[in-house]
């Protein structure tokens, strides 16, 4: 994983404004380099950049009042669009559109993880980010445990910079992924080794997630933050009691 990290480093994407996303052609290779004071991550200024190189947590003092208001009404219309859709029941999920078949677990995984449930493909509306409308639906997958909604997240299509109309709050995020053509990314083989046939490289999609945590700075938080979905009663508290 050092290795990987060594050979592709993020780089800081430019900023898009508020509305549809950019069109942009992705060079053959995105490999990008960190300023070069850093300490393996980039600046909460960003708001792009490979998922691990991204600071966990927005700092909402960088926003403007402006910024922080728009964070704050995608959050309670992603609220208000939860509860009048009922998503927190998986059976209104998948009659929205949303695929709620979650893996098979192999025997013995007492595993707790984060499930995306996406939606089908349907036509696009003038933005790529309606917040009301996300292509997939995360829910908390815990053994003996019926799926618990946890979050939200929004993707764009490879070469498309994310809009972020709530300045650095709103943060997309890319992974290293292995490519072969035009299919889609896959995650890396243990080592950061790719299949025959596919390349280790930056993909060339972004997602955006959002959290049910009930305050904006977690609900922003890059990947799943456990300790505020605990403290919202969303993890099993077993789970909870061991991180």
């Amino acid at each position: 994983m050092r290795a990987l990290r060594c050979a592709l480093l993020a780089c800081v994407l430019l900023a898009a404004l508020a509305g549809d996303a950019i069109p942009a052609v992705p060079p053959p290779a995105l490999v990008c380099k960190l300023p070069r004071d850093s300490t393996g991550m980039l600046p909460p200024t960003a708001r792009h950049g490979i998922v691990s190189h991204l600071p966990q947590y927005p700092v909402l003092s960088l926003a403007t009042p402006r910024q922080r208001a728009r964070s704050q009404l995608i959050l309670d219309r992603l609220v208000a669009a939860a509860k009048r859709g009922n998503w927190r029941d998986v059976r209104a999920a998948r009659r929205a559109g949303y695929d709620t078949t979650s893996r098979e677990r192999k025997l013995g995984d007492r595993s707790v993880f984060f499930f995306h449930a996406e939606r089908r493909q349907e036509p696009r509306g003038k933005s790529i980010f309606d917040f009301t409308r996300p292509k997939a639906l995360i829910y908390a997958n815990a053994p003996g445990r019926p799926l618990v909604l946890v979050g939200a997240m929004w993707s764009t299509r490879d070469g498309e910079v994310g809009p972020t109309p709530a300045g650095p709050i709103l943060r997309w995020h890319s992974h290293v992924v292995c490519k072969e053509g035009k299919k889609r990314g896959l995650a890396p083989l243990p080592g950061g080794r790719c299949p025959p046939g596919a390349t280790l490289r930056q993909g060339a999609s972004e997602m955006l997630h959002v959290w049910f945590t009930g305050d904006l700075r977690s609900a922003f938080a890059t990947t799943g933050p456990k300790r505020e979905l605990c403290a919202a009663g969303l993890l099993p508290r077993d789970y909870c009691r061991r991180l």
